[in-house]
């Protein structure tokens, strides 16, 4: 088995490249390999021969989204097309990665896979239509949804917040916002499992359990990390953003078995960035 990981630099990326060690993954990004660029995909397709694909790319500022629509639909959604199709014709499987922000939020049960999509702001609606591209142009493919998501080796919320917590007095985080937290490596282990398990062709939710607030995450971050600094619940009016958030994202993971709690997985992932049982380690 050869594994082409495409956007391999990203958060998501990298954890695939380290946890997929032993199918032979090979790893593209920009400028190796453009995925708005048909020619660009068949090139690398051709070249790496491999029999998975993994696709990490993806437009994933959600506020940007809203200020070019255009753009990020090119990417994460008609890009997608591309790539479906490019597969499709090789016969290799493809495993893309989507969102709970494709849902409209109104749900406190929370999102089975096949929830009604309806997404509230311009990044759901184009990781929407790339589930739609997808879809429409391949037939061994993994859709796999996640949430909230952290790791080494890009910007995510616990290391924002742990940055912020060296400066700020206190933090104001918002209170009305549901989901769960995953950690890349749990969910690059959860895409190797479809892989060698040969799970059918479908769509699939990928999260770490136990559902939360960025409020609640927060608090267990500093918690667990030995940081003192005050945190102070709001709403998300008293926090507005350019895209709006669903209120509910929690994904309900039905198909597969359920990864750990989420508690578990960000304890490792602050040992992994130095951080003990009392704190920041010298």
């Amino acid at each position: 088995m050869k594994t082409l990981v495409i956007g391999s630099k990203g958060m998501l990326g990298q954890a695939v490249m380290e946890t997929w060690f032993d199918l032979d993954p090979i790893g593209a990004d920009l400028p190796d390999v453009d995925i708005t660029n048909p020619s660009s995909i068949a090139r690398a397709l051709d070249l790496y021969q491999p029999t998975v694909v993994v696709n990490c790319a993806a437009f994933t500022a959600v506020d940007k989204c809203e200020e070019d629509e255009l753009v990020a639909n090119h990417v994460n959604a008609t890009a997608v097309g591309h790539l479906a199709k490019a597969c499709q014709l090789r016969n290799i499987r493809l495993i893309h990665i989507s969102t709970d922000y494709v849902f409209d939020g109104n749900n406190e049960h929370g999102y089975t896979e096949d929830g009604t999509i309806a997404p509230v702001n311009a990044y759901g609606r184009t990781k929407a239509n790339g589930e739609k591209e997808l879809m429409a142009n391949a037939h061994l493919f993994y859709l796999v949804r996640t949430s909230w998501l952290y790791g080494s080796g890009g910007k995510n919320f616990v290391s924002t917040m742990l940055e912020l917590a060296k400066t700020k007095p206190e933090l104001k985080v918002v209170n009305d916002q549901h989901g769960k937290p995953t950690y890349t490596k749990d969910l690059a282990v959860f895409l190797k499992h479809l892989v060698v398990n040969r799970s059918p062709s479908g769509v699939y939710h990928g999260v770490n359990e136990e559902e939360t607030t960025w409020f609640d995450f927060t608090k267990e971050i500093f918690s667990q990390a030995g940081i003192s600094t005050p945190v102070v619940p709001c709403s998300s009016d008293e926090f507005p953003r350019p895209a709006k958030r669903p209120q509910w994202s929690t994904l309900l993971n039905t198909k597969q078995p359920l990864m750990r709690p989420w508690k578990e997985a960000l304890r490792d992932y602050l040992t992994e960035l130095g951080y003990g049982i009392y704190g920041l380690k010298d």
